[in-house]
């Protein structure tokens, strides 16, 4: 590009333009000159009369009053207030004089030289042409293994889901005959992160054609994309666009009838609570006409009490412990008739003795086998747990023995149509381990939308909620209590929750052992509508963990009230903290000093507990489990032949 070619496109205005360039920003006075430099440079070189459009998102660092100070002629900006990514791209698109349309990122992510190749697509006959990081020959440079496995899974949900068949719908780099761009913006209603599906499922109803173009990208060091969090509010718009855009017939509100075998309150078994808010929040769908819960039976004493307070959709057909669990439970789901199961488990949720336990993880397996679409969720794997921790250690060749067999189970289990994990690394190892192609990741998830946290109790209080006995174990927590008690007599220890099935009598024992601990209470097992009660009272949620095995539930319900956590940096609570975004203080596993240092450090500074509680807040409301069922129903689409989710995509041409 000549000096003079570019003085005079910044000096002259234009009367007609040919190319306009819509850049959509929010906060960028920081790399924005970069970016509006490079635009300059390379395509005031291309021949075309060009525009440039900035379109501010209600910046409050100085953006617009930045770019507009360049005084360029035919650089615009748009200013509004902050309605998200959408918006400010539907509003400089629409203030467009352009035959051709382009948006781009602020961030230059696809370099502007790039252009040309999108250019050839149009003009060569094409509607859209989107540049893309998924197509042959495309390049990534600088995406973490979080967000590759996030994408991996969003694209496979957008083609099955929504009919547009490309490889990657999100990159932000597309390019629009004038008015093809202008019409679909009118008819557009995202503001967010998923305007452009939206915007590429209208144009496959209208049977435009698209261009995917492959091109460099590069992720920015300083991205605004939070893998996690956005990946389900982009499944959360997913749903919106196919409700707002459905062409509906009178067949399509008949509803999905869905199976969901778990254990269940008031049982105490794993994942109980988790068994109990899916199925809820399922049956909140509008896409579901009914649910019904296949769940673990009671010891006698609890039967009777069950059966009145249970709802008419739970049927409790199967025991821990039980050899004949998956028989019990296929003749269940036979008399339900669903239109497809949702397996919510855990290695060992048929049972503590490794026969029931290993016979009861075929069911799924069998279920698809028996002609039902099935997703398994799996919140823990063979490979990553501890056996002697989890109570299935001994013996070295036992061991050996649990873990070959362990490894002929999780096969089984990836027999089911699909599998779900909670955990991204978890995905990965499925993958390459064992090839396995029909493994998606579906966070963990907050149980209810979070209200406003309650006021810290005005007495410091610790508190440890879940199952104890293998390798979650208070005695470190108690050694903990007794140096804090040197430090603040009136501290407070709240134990809540049951021994794990696989120790037995274990928090008897302990309580025994430290009767003589002043201000220690230990609730036994919580009832559901009382675990508001007790996170509220809680200042602090303390995890005396030496292994995991899968998401923290506690962690989410911290989050959930506004709680502080101190826990150790290991597995996957570690992961969980690099991948949620929660904060913690942080402990040495097994030191009760280190625990009572890390203790300390939230109860003798209200402020700094309330900021961690906050934080945590923050992270659990954008993570609701009625968004991760949005996620179970997009993949059933691609099981179950059923009107409430084809009529939504009648007509789609791919």
């Amino acid at each position: 590009m000549s000096y003079a070619e570019f003085e005079r496109w910044r000096d002259t205005p234009l009367e007609r333009v040919t190319l306009s360039i819509v850049v959509p920003a929010y906060n960028e006075a920081e790399r924005m000159l970069p970016t509006l430099a490079a635009f300059a440079v390379a395509v005031s070189d291309l021949n075309e009369p060009w525009e440039l459009i900035l379109s501010d998102d209600g910046s409050r660092d100085g953006t617009a009053a930045l770019a507009r100070g360049l005084g360029w002629a035919n650089l615009r900006v748009i200013e509004h207030a902050n309605t998200g990514k959408g918006g400010a791209v539907r509003r400089g698109v629409l203030a467009s004089r352009g035959d051709l349309v382009l948006f781009a990122d602020a961030d230059n992510s696809t370099p502007i030289e790039e252009l040309p190749r999108l250019i050839a697509e149009i003009r060569g006959g094409a509607h859209i042409a989107v540049g893309s990081r998924a197509a042959g020959g495309a390049v990534e440079a600088g995406k973490s293994a979080l967000r590759r496995a996030v994408s991996g899974t969003l694209r496979s949900i957008t083609r099955l889901s929504t009919g547009v068949g490309l490889q990657d719908t999100q990159c932000g780099f597309k390019l629009f005959r004038g008015e093809v761009a202008r019409d679909l913006f009118r008819r557009q209603r995202m503001d967010g992160f998923s305007f452009d599906l939206e915007l590429l499922y209208l144009a496959a109803r209208d049977g435009l054609r698209v261009a995917e173009v492959p091109v460099m990208w590069v992720d920015a060091p300083d991205s605004k994309v939070e893998p996690i969090k956005d990946g389900l509010k982009f499944l959360r718009d997913i749903v919106q666009i196919r409700r707002v855009h459905a062409r509906r017939t009178p067949e399509s509100r008949a509803g999905l009838h869905i199976a969901v075998v778990s254990a269940y309150p008031p049982g105490r078994r794993s994942l109980n609570e988790y068994g109990l808010h899916l199925s809820r929040v399922l049956a909140e769908k509008v896409e579901v006409s009914h649910v019904t819960v296949i769940a673990d039976r009671l010891p006698a004493a609890q039967e009777a009490q069950a059966a009145v307070a249970d709802a008419p959709n739970v049927r409790r057909v199967w025991s821990f412990n039980d050899s004949l669990s998956a028989v019990k439970i296929l003749w269940a789901l036979r008399r339900a008739r669903p239109d497809a199961v949702i397996f919510n488990l855990q290695m060992a949720s048929f049972g503590d003795r490794r026969v029931p336990a290993a016979l009861g993880l075929l069911t799924p397996m069998l279920a698809r086998l028996g002609g039902l679409p099935t997703i398994t969720l799996l919140h823990n794997l063979f490979e990553t747990v501890d056996l002697d921790t989890a109570g299935f250690g001994g013996h070295p060749l036992k061991t050996l023995v649990t873990r070959t067999f362990g490894r002929l189970f999780t096969r089984a289990l990836l027999a089911s149509n699909l599998v779900a994990t909670t955990m991204p690394r978890y995905v990965k190892l499925l993958r390459e381990r064992y090839g396995a192609q029909n493994v998606f990741l579906a966070p963990h998830g907050t149980f209810q939308v979070p209200q406003v946290p309650e006021l810290l109790p005005l007495l410091p209080t610790v508190m440890a909620f879940g199952k104890f006995g293998t390798y979650k174990r208070v005695e470190v927590l108690l050694q903990a209590h007794e140096i804090l008690l040197n430090r603040n007599p009136q501290v407070r220890l709240v134990i809540a929750g049951s021994d794990t099935p696989n120790a037995p009598g274990y928090l008897a024992g302990v309580q025994r052992e430290y009767a003589h601990l002043p201000n220690v209470h230990f609730t036994g097992y919580v009832a559901e509508d009382a675990v508001p009660g007790v996170f509220s009272g809680a200042t602090v949620v303390a995890f005396p963990y030496s292994a995991t095995t899968g998401s923290s539930g506690v962690l989410h319900q911290a989050g959930e009230f506004g709680r502080a956590a101190v826990m150790p940096r290991i597995g996957d609570l570690a992961d969980l903290i690099e991948e949620e975004g929660y904060r913690a203080e942080y402990f040495t596993p097994d030191d009760p000093d280190s625990l009572a240092d890390a203790l300390w450090r939230v109860l003798a500074d209200p402020r700094h507990a309330a900021a961690l509680g906050e934080a945590n807040w923050c992270v659990a409301s954008g993570l609701p489990l009625s968004d991760v069922a949005d996620w179970y129903l997009l993949h059933l689409e691609a099981l179950v032949d059923h009107p409430a989710f084809t009529a939504s995509v009648a007509g789609v041409n791919v």
